[in-house]
Parts: structure tokens; sequence; C-alpha cells
């Protein structure tokens, strides 16, 4: 028994049924993830200045990480595509 030596593979969701379908759905996640980020951030936002202005150094604490939290999960999902490709290309180059 010889085993192949010269596997490839093409990644491409149109070769089975659904794959439109589930772009869709990846899209509307993406988007959902992005209406919550900002969703957090303008409540990090909110409890910071309330917390500043009422001399609440926790609720400051809060606020801050809430806004850092809530940039960063923006910045990954806005970003998750391109992610994973670059990491996708840098797998293909593997020989």
């Amino acid at each position: 028994m010889q085993i192949p030596t010269d596997v490839r593979i093409n990644p491409n969701p149109d070769k089975l049924p659904g794959g439109a379908q589930i772009q869709q759905i990846l899209d509307g996640l993406a988007g959902w993830a992005l209406f919550a980020a900002l969703g957090g951030l303008l409540i990090s936002v909110m409890v910071w200045s309330l917390g500043s202005f009422g001399g609440n150094f926790h609720a400051v604490s809060r606020g801050k990480t809430g806004v850092l939290v809530c940039g960063a999960a923006a910045l990954i999902a806005g970003g998750a595509a391109p992610i994973i490709n670059f990491f996708a290309d840098l797998g293909s180059q593997i020989r």
C-alpha cells in the first residue's frame, strides 16, 4: 500500500450545500458582535464618567476596564476574517 505524498486542499465553501447560508450567518454574528461591543463601550463610558463625577474610584476602574475590553472585542470582531486569512495563507506556505 502506497501512501499519497501530494495531498492538496482548496478551501471553498461553495463546494458543499449551505455555504452561502453559513456565510450569511457568520456575517450576522459579526454584526451582532460589533453591536454588543458598541453597547458595552457606551455603558462603560457612562460608568466611567458617572464614577468619576461621583468620586467612586471602583466604578472608574471598572469603566476603564470595560472600555478597553469592548475596544479589544471590536478589534477582534472586525478583524476576524483578515486574521483567519493571514493564518490560512501562512499555513498554505508550509512545505
